[in-house]
């Protein structure tokens, strides 16, 4: 495996390093079916969250406009080498991308922060959550540390984003989520949370050190077949150029834009899934107001 490279930033006199974090195919007790009934971690599943991950993740991390963080994605120890081999394709594609391998989800947490202090000699530490299956928009980095400013614990929460649902049928629009799974945490590096010390994004709720950006979409969710949960809650009619800010895989893009649902006809669920979206994300944002 490659060394790694520390990644840090000039912001004034402080430095900081970001740490984009990913969870892929760590056992977990209680895990073993998607959301269709099929089994997780088989080799079947494991080829299709790689081509997921390689058409969708990854591509949109090499496309970051800013490039100054390391990625570290937690895969399983038992990872076959098949599936290694591909990673560390990957990986010799992507100074940035940095594969780990751990015993399973219990190490996660524990081993997401090591991994980070074995890295860090700068203050301040940055930390992002990505699922391995979603994608983010050329200036998400860009984005989250320009809310820098030396805070010494302080959560970064882009509201707005899209969400595209790629299987069994392909819809693009708008998704609105207050306190989604693209969080952001800036924190002094002498005592470490990370973003994941809450394991759900929801647990942050009851947060106060939160910051809700609006009105600058930096995420998109991917809804297919292997989620566990999601669905797709989209809603707006969206221009298919916006997408390219994502930067998937073209040919991937190319055959979505031919197969994609024309607007007219999901136009009454748009209706209601924004209604209900709004009113979900105006209500977290009033009880947010009165946290603070």
């Amino acid at each position: 495996m490659a060394q790694y490279k520390p990644h840090y930033f000039l912001f004034g006199r402080f430095m900081f390093q970001h740490f984009v974090i990913t969870r892929f195919n760590l056992r977990k007790k209680g895990w073993q079916t998607s959301k269709s009934n099929t089994q997780v971690l088989t080799d079947t599943w494991m080829e299709n969250r790689l081509a997921l991950f390689e058409n969708y993740c990854f591509s949109s991390l090499v496309a970051q406009t800013k490039q100054n963080f390391t990625w570290l994605v937690f895969f399983d120890t038992t990872t076959p080498e098949k599936f290694r081999t591909v990673i560390a394709r990957l990986e010799s594609t992507f100074n940035q991308f940095t594969p780990i391998y751990i015993d399973g989800m219990d190490e996660f947490l524990n081993q997401s922060r090591v991994q980070i202090q074995q890295r860090l000699n700068q203050p301040y530490v940055i930390t992002s959550r990505l699922d391995n299956d979603d994608s983010l928009h050329q200036d998400y980095i860009k984005e989250v540390q320009s809310h820098f400013a030396q805070q010494s614990f302080m959560a970064i929460d882009f509201v707005d984003g899209y969400t595209l649902q790629v299987e069994p049928h392909v819809f693009f629009a708008k998704r609105s989520h207050v306190h989604n799974p693209f969080l952001s945490l800036i924190e002094k590096a002498d005592q470490i949370k990370t973003v994941w010390y809450l394991d759900r994004h929801g647990q942050w709720t009851d947060v106060k050190e939160l910051i809700p950006v609006r009105n600058k979409p930096m995420w998109m969710s991917v809804i297919h077949m292997e989620n566990k949960v999601n669905t797709f809650l989209g809603f707006d009619n969206v221009p298919w150029q916006v997408i390219s800010e994502f930067n998937l895989n073209k040919d991937v893009e190319k055959t979505l834009e031919k197969n994609r649902v024309p607007f007219a006809s999901w136009k009454s669920k748009s209706l209601k899934n924004k209604l209900k979206t709004m009113w979900k994300v105006n209500f977290k944002l009033f009880k947010r107001r009165i946290l603070g």
